[in-house]
């Protein structure tokens, strides 16, 4: 009997005993005391937050929100958030918390950004804050511009089209008959210059179009040979201008002394010019006066006497 009550008694100071470890684990855990850094940050609107939430440092899970105070200043309203994070966890100066979340259905988190500066900040500072979108009121907003967009925009664009495509049915019933009339004219003139075109295109046709295209090639050759012979032209007759150039350079003294010559000769012939003229119509005149004479007298082409010279002596 005096063992039994012995062992009840010490299974039910064990049971006590693991209750309290049980209660001080839980309550460390759920007080976030022990192995905690306490940082804070201030924001403007904390929808979503609350003591508990998760804080995750660029996505990773090392704290949680410890409690939120609201504080009036010169700027206004704004909410001390208090984060208890692993202990001796390094977090640059330049480090963001921002509120957000992963979706519409997910739990808002204060994620920390890791920043690029070489410094830490110390337990109990404060990180600098963004504030997180709130995704409800952004969908909200959306939705009222897209109503907006949908009655001041999209319907009256909607009615002009229709308007729209009612006049160009309207205008299609009426003149598609005479469209139609119009295209079948077309058609037929189409097939008439066929008819026409192939009439035209028979064999004897395509002959002479060939042999024109030969005669055309030839012509082309002929052009070809006739330029290639007018370029040989061309350098001969440079050829001859650069001979003319210097046989004109190297005898122009000759030329100048054949030239002086040629002024002394004209000079003497234009002297002598003169007396000839005179001779020459004196001539003349005694070939008149012979022929006259002859014609009236003939004998005296046998019994006449010499008559005297008359002409021009030098």
């Amino acid at each position: 009997m005096k063992r039994e009550t012995i062992n009840y008694f010490a299974v039910g100071m064990f049971v006590l005993l693991a209750l309290a470890v049980l209660f001080f684990v839980m309550f460390r855990l759920l007080s976030g005391m022990g192995e905690r850094d306490v940082y804070y940050t201030y924001y403007s609107n904390v929808a979503g937050l609350g003591k508990g939430t998760l804080v995750t440092y660029e996505g990773y899970a090392f704290g949680q929100v410890a409690g939120i105070e609201p504080q009036r200043n010169a700027d206004g309203l704004r909410y001390k958030v208090e984060l208890r994070v692993s202990k001796d966890w390094q977090i640059p100066v330049d480090s963001v918390a921002r509120i957000y979340s992963e979706g519409l259905l997910a739990d808002t988190v204060v994620n920390i950004d890791e920043g690029r500066a070489g410094t830490f900040l110390s337990p109990g500072d404060a990180l600098k804050s963004e504030q997180g979108i709130d995704l409800f009121a952004t969908l909200g907003a959306v939705a009222g511009d897209f109503g907006d967009l949908s009655e001041n925009a999209l319907r009256p664009l909607l009615e002009t089209l229709n308007r729209t495509v009612q006049q160009l049915g309207d205008e299609l019933g009426s003149g598609l008959p005479a469209i139609m009339q119009g295209m079948q004219r077309l058609v037929d003139k189409l097939d008439r210059s066929a008819d026409h075109l192939s009439g035209i295109l028979n064999a004897e046709t395509e002959l002479q179009i060939r042999r024109t295209l030969d005669n055309m090639d030839g012509a082309s050759g002929d052009v070809r040979r006739l330029s290639a012979g007018l370029v040989e032209v061309k350098d001969e007759a440079q050829g001859l201008i650069r001979k003319l150039d210097s046989l004109v350079s190297t005898s122009q003294p000759d030329l100048q002394q054949s030239v002086i010559e040629l002024r002394h000769i004209l000079e003497q012939v234009s002297r002598y010019s003169d007396g000839i003229l005179q001779n020459l119509d004196s001539t003349s005149r005694n070939m008149s006066e012979f022929s006259r004479q002859i014609r009236e007298h003939p004998g005296r082409l046998i019994g006449g006497s010499a008559p005297s010279d008359t002409g021009l002596k030098q």
